[in-house]
């Protein structure tokens, strides 16, 4: 990421980096607030971290004058640890590596606080649902720095993924969630009450023959396809997100859990983040289920930003 003063980001406002340097999106620009000494313009590049290596070698191949003073870069997550090394030495930066709940906490409050102007000033405490290769929901206080992990599980995104790839022929997220929307029907892999009860009795106990009896029950049977298969698995392991975060959010005493993490917005290489609107949708569902419609569900708009965005406000 490349982030100037405000004042300066006028001169480069054609500048196409995600073109040159083969991004998954073309340049986003996020505007810093605060007051106008701290305002900012992120111009930022995203891909996977498995690109990292290839990333840097083009940095350091293209960078035409070598800096006259040190430059230091803020990361994050398990991927700044376990590549420490290669980005000091390929990057020629100082690298400050910051704790991955501070970061997430930090980016989303700039990202959140970024909202106060047309939808009103963020509530205190926050529920914040992060949602990677497993789950941890966050409770976010007013203060710089106060945030305290309330609770997770480790049903999340990789559970997702495994059981996509070990049950089913795909093998890219967006195409198997792609397809999923427009083919799948979950009712076919999983147990539905009017699968015990029949229909007709369902609904002389008051209760919807197109409920949930048991998620996957009817996967031994055969008959479901593998769009049918992960239209299940993405009810079951959003079901379960949105329990969770309901559940915690009737602690705190609050009417709204933000969500994010890389399996929230997932598919950002997808033509209009469609992918990442369908994952969204399903956790929506699920926690107006859970909650009989009195909690919302709410997503930063910045949310592939937020840990580079924290790692930096840190």
């Amino acid at each position: 990421a490349i982030i100037r003063n405000a004042s300066e980001s006028k001169a480069h406002e054609n500048e196409h980096l995600g073109a040159a340097w083969g991004a998954k999106k073309a340049i986003r620009k996020l505007e810093w607030f605060g007051d106008s000494e701290h305002e900012r313009v992120v111009y930022a590049l995203w891909f996977l971290t498995s690109d990292f290596i290839k990333f840097a070698q083009r940095v350091k191949d293209n960078r035409e004058l070598k800096p006259t003073h040190t430059i230091r870069a803020f990361a994050t997550g398990g991927g700044a640890l376990r590549l420490q090394t290669e980005i000091k030495e390929m990057l020629g930066v100082e690298l400050v590596i910051v704790e991955e709940l501070q970061a997430l906490t930090n980016g989303w409050r700039v990202d959140a606080e970024s909202l106060a102007d047309s939808e009103g000033p963020v509530a205190y405490p926050s529920l914040v649902c992060n949602v990677g290769t497993g789950v941890s929901l966050v409770s976010v206080g007013a203060a710089h720095g106060d945030y305290e992990r309330v609770s997770g599980s480790g049903l999340g995104g990789a559970t997702f993924w495994g059981l996509v790839q070990r049950l089913t022929q795909f093998t890219s997220f967006s195409e198997a969630v792609t397809a999923a929307e427009l083919s799948g029907d979950p009712g076919q892999a999983d147990t539905l009450v009017g699968d015990i009860y029949g229909v007709e009795t369902s609904k002389a106990i008051g209760m919807p023959a197109d409920l949930v009896a048991g998620f996957l029950g009817k996967l031994g049977e055969g008959k479901a396809t593998d769009a049918d298969v992960v239209a299940a698995l993405l009810r079951m392991v959003t079901n379960n997100l949105g329990q969770l975060a309901v559940f915690q959010a009737r602690l705190m005493g609050v009417n709204e859990v933000w969500f994010t993490g890389g399996f929230v917005q997932s598919a950002s290489e997808a033509p209009d983040d469609n992918v990442g609107r369908i994952v969204r949708q399903a956790i929506a569902r699920a926690v107006s289920f859970w909650s009989a419609g009195a909690i919302q569900t709410r997503f930063p708009p910045d949310a592939l930003l937020l840990g580079a965005l924290g790692a930096v406000a840190t």
